[in-house]
């Protein structure tokens, strides 16, 4: 049974929730105006209903209960990258779904979650004064390293940049020696020519697409160049719908998901684009707050994961979509179409709500 009583509804964040379903809300309108608009955009919708529902429930639950099941979130999100690897349904070259009936779940979305929950969950329980060495990182770092090895054999380049950003974000927050940083940064740059050896030859289009994406404008450049003519062609107040030819003419791939901030600039202009991204911000200003007001280890290192991937998610779709960034497949939170990052970002809301109110309690 779940308490509620008047301070939880005097210090529940309307301004942050208020901002989530308005972002939301234009994304659905957005989605309606793509191809297959009407059943994407329905779906949608019961995604964010149910999204919803769940950031209410969660925002009404102890942080301590929270933790309590962190290590069953963690474990049961691995058996599910285990599943995919096993029998997931192959879809554009990737086995990144789980099919249930007319159901697609991708659950390397819930690793994002997952992940932050397990490291806050170790922080909170070994703390240091002193920084941490690398023997006393180990543990987190195969924490991490598990669900990253598992998405990228997927494959799914742009989750794991993801889960890999919050993880180091926590880390860093956790303190650890200045000079183990140094050495991370320095094996990094050398293996960073192995890593791109590794990769597949349509994750190597795509960073010459960064690169140069005239240099193949029919190939692996033209999501880019399409990308880059529809915001550009929205200007100042936008084109308006009827007359947002990239989109309603399909030139403009992946409109409903990766590339849906070009269609909304085209239909919207600059304008659009701010009140848009202005949202976005009062997330993150929010979130960060949150962060300040947060009581235990367990809860501070909990809203700085979710702060990152929330913003992780902002600053990398919107990158790409301008070509400042490689084209890597992640989804703009609350706006993409996609019922499993609608209910993880929802259920990250919840958590931040949460403690927000027992911030004051």
């Amino acid at each position: 049974m779940i308490e509620i009583d008047s301070r939880k509804i005097k210090y529940f964040d309307y301004l942050l929730f208020f901002a989530v379903l308005s972002i939301n809300i234009i994304g659905i309108f957005t989605i309606h105006t793509t191809e297959n608009s009407y059943i994407f955009s329905l779906r949608q919708t019961a995604w964010v209903f149910l999204g919803s529902i769940i950031a209410i429930y969660m925002a009404n639950i102890d942080t301590r209960r929270i933790k309590q099941i962190a290590k069953i979130v963690y474990f049961i999100s691995l058996i599910l990258l285990v599943v995919v690897f096993v029998n997931g349904a192959l879809s554009h070259g990737a086995k990144r779904w789980i099919a249930v009936s007319f159901i697609h779940i991708q659950p390397s979305e819930f690793v994002k979650i997952a992940v932050i929950l397990m490291l806050a969950y170790y922080f909170d329980e070994n703390p240091k004064s002193s920084p941490y060495t690398l023997k006393e990182l180990i543990i987190p770092l195969v924490i991490v390293f598990l669900p990253v090895l598992l998405i990228l054999k997927q494959p799914d380049l742009g989750t794991s940049v993801i889960v890999l950003s919050i993880s180091f974000s926590i880390i860093l927050f956790a303190k650890i020696k200045r000079s183990l940083i140094l050495k991370i940064l320095l094996l990094f740059t050398v293996f960073l020519p192995f890593f791109y050896s590794s990769l597949r030859d349509y994750q190597k289009d795509r960073i010459m697409a960064f690169l140069n994406p005239y240099s193949a404008p029919t190939t692996y450049g033209y999501h880019i160049i399409q990308s880059e003519i529809a915001i550009g062609s929205g200007g100042i107040f936008g084109k308006g719908i009827e007359n947002a030819t990239q989109t309603t003419l399909n030139f403009l791939p992946e409109n409903h998901t990766d590339f849906i901030f070009s269609v909304y600039s085209e239909q919207h202009g600059m304008v659009g684009d701010m009140i848009l991204i202005f949202l976005y911000l009062v997330i993150i200003l929010r979130g960060i707050e949150i962060i300040k007001g947060a009581k235990s280890d367990f809860e501070r290192f909990m809203c700085i994961g979710i702060v990152v991937m929330l913003w992780i998610s902002f600053v990398f779709n919107i990158g790409m979509t301008l070509g400042l960034l490689p084209v890597v497949g992640i989804p703009l939170m609350f706006f993409s179409y996609g019922g499993s990052a609608i209910l993880v970002n929802f259920f990250a809301i919840g958590i931040l709500l949460s403690v927000r109110i027992r911030s004051y309690m």
